[in-house]
């Protein structure tokens, strides 16, 4: 008989399953290729095989539960739907996959109630840890890497100058880059950590210490590993610990930690699992009440909610992309395709733009120009975004970040101008300036959250489905804040009028 119950309630949420994939299947297919291509996030194509086994392993204490369908929960699939609609018109991919995710969670609640829910809330949550989130704490990271390697070093008492995320030695110069960050090995950490945690541990409070003690020794034993590869290149005169064996070594080193940890865990480990008993037997049978028919098709119809949004929008969207291909082209400038200069060869990159603008200005105060780039969208597609990890401000290759600020300031005629500040530097001791402003239908942001919002509310309320970014940069170290604050106060509000098209 629980057999029976198990296989239907397997084809019912099969069913539902490849609605799912079928109805947000850009969602999928923008994580799946995220999955593919970063090294940071391939762990995500384990996290579903490992909460189907997790469900699997709990199947005969589920068969116990009381299972019902819920209305509530019903309203909340469509609820949900909208959401991830909003969401995909955000361009916020975190919050369209973490939407996207919740879609299982409302949807077993639909289905088979919330007792069900409650039972499977770890394997359920475990899903959230394939979401592709983390790039945002890189330069946190590699300043804490930077840190830890410079206090080791100056431990031993080996000469060390660092400027930025540039460490420099007797023997050679070594460059924290994001690859160095250590966000891999902290993500992958929070997630074995994590899946540990609940199968050995029966107590909240070490479950949630296990956790924190696998963020804490993954920061620290990256910056150590960042360490023992300058200490091991400064002892072998730069011949180890470049190039491959600089991989080598850091893998070696990644895997001592995990079975510190793992060896950790063991002794905190409880001698039973109580978590696999968490719902009570009953001697009398589960009930069982699967959904009718009209339930499933109300449900399906509701889950399709989003979807026929997005299409609908979309196709708005082609509708002015077609509009703006045979729109006659704007004549260009007398200085139209003739790319300005910059100094240091610093410029950033935003390929995907409908229109870029660049100037080189000199400014009144020194003999230092202050470079300026806009990158305008009229609209933005899957491909085609502000923000994205393909727009960079400057180029990593050369450049490293010393410091990130936010600030606001005045013109002369009362708007007030948020601004993020980036202090870059480069091998040679060269140092930029560079603010960010991004700006939508007239109105501006420095926080790329607080934009990607702007940006929602006015394509909801389809005033502008786009908007533009605006750096600024000045390569003077004593005077930049001091010439950026004066350009800015006086000449925002027509920056435009000073630029030249070059694409």
């Amino acid at each position: 008989m629980l057999k029976n119950r198990y296989v239907t309630n397997i084809i019912i949420i099969s069913c539902i399953l490849l609605c799912i994939f079928f109805a947000f299947n850009s969602s999928f297919i923008k994580l799946i290729d995220i999955w593919q291509t970063s090294n940071t996030y391939g762990h995500g194509f384990l996290i579903i095989p490992i909460v189907l086994w997790l469900i699997n392993r709990n199947k005969h204490l589920l068969a116990q539960i009381d299972a019902q369908p819920s209305l509530l929960a019903l309203c909340l699939v469509g609820l949900t739907s909208l959401f991830w609609f909003i969401s995909v018109l955000s361009y916020i991919n975190v919050l369209e996959q973490f939407v996207l995710f919740s879609l299982f969670i409302v949807i077993t609640w639909a289905i088979f109630g919330w007792k069900i829910v409650l039972a499977l809330k770890f394997p359920l949550a475990f899903l959230y840890l394939s979401i592709p989130v983390g790039d945002f704490l890189v330069p946190y990271l590699q300043f804490i890497t930077a840190d830890i390697s410079v206090y080791m070093i100056q431990v031993l008492g080996i000469p060390v100058f660092r400027d930025g995320m540039y460490i420099q030695i007797p023997n050679g110069n070594f460059l924290v880059a994001e690859a160095c960050s250590g966000i891999r090995f902290l993500i992958s950490t929070i997630t074995i950590g994590v899946l540990y945690s609940y199968l050995n541990f029966s107590k909240l409070y070490k479950q949630v210490f296990f956790v924190v003690l696998c963020c804490i020794v993954a920061i620290i034993g990256n910056g150590l590993r960042a360490f023992l590869m300058i200490l091991i290149g400064h002892l072998s005169n730069m011949q180890a610990a470049v190039g491959f064996d600089h991989f080598v070594y850091g893998g070696v080193f990644f895997v001592i930690i995990l079975s510190i940890l793992f060896v950790m865990g063991h002794y905190m480990s409880d001698p039973l699992n109580e978590i696999e008993k968490s719902v009570p037997k009953s001697n009398k049978p589960a009930i069982q009440k699967l959904p009718s028919l009209l339930f499933i098709i109300i449900t399906l119809l509701l889950l399709l909610i989003g979807p026929t949004l997005k299409f609908k929008y979309e196709s708005f969207i082609n509708s002015l992309v077609s509009e703006q291909v045979n729109k006659p082209s704007e004549q260009p400038s007398a200085n139209t395709n003739t790319t300005t200069k910059f100094n240091n060869n610093w410029i950033p990159s935003y390929p995907d733009a409908d229109a870029i603008y660049t100037s080189a200005l000199v400014s009144p105060l020194t003999s230092h120009n202050i470079d300026i780039f806009v990158a305008k969208y009229n609209f933005e597609t899957d491909s085609k975004e502000i923000i994205s990890y393909r727009n960079r401000l400057f180029d990593t290759d050369f450049w490293s970040i010393k410091g990130i600020t936010s600030n606001k300031l005045s013109t002369e005629n009362g708007i007030v101008i948020p601004y993020s500040t980036f202090i870059i530097v480069n091998m040679q001791g060269e140092e930029r300036n560079v603010r960010v402003v991004y700006k939508v239908n007239g109105m501006l942001a420095a926080n790329k959250v607080e934009f990607k919002l702007l940006q929602l509310m006015n394509k909801i309320m389809m005033t502008d489905f786009g908007g533009e970014v605006i750096v600024l940069s000045s390569a003077s170290k004593h005077d930049a804040d001091k010439q950026l604050d004066n350009f800015m106060s006086q000449n925002f509000s027509d920056i435009k009028q000073q630029l030249t098209l070059v694409q």
